[in-house]
């Protein structure tokens, strides 16, 4: 069982860890102005796929 968790955490940690760390970010930008949240959270979604898009090939 503890091979399989490193196994899942060494393959997705990072991913987890990005996601994470942008769903943070959206939420202090909510917090701060409601039109700043949304700027903020359009500008994720565009980097998100820009990655996406180039890991694909």
């Amino acid at each position: 069982m503890a091979k399989v968790i490193n196994n899942f955490f060494s393959n997705w940690g990072t991913v987890l860890v990005f996601v994470l760390g942008l769903a943070l970010i959206s939420v202090a930008a909510f917090t701060f102005n409601l039109v700043l949240g949304y700027l903020v959270s359009g500008i994720e979604l565009c980097v998100i796929a820009y990655i996406l898009d180039k890991e694909r090939g």
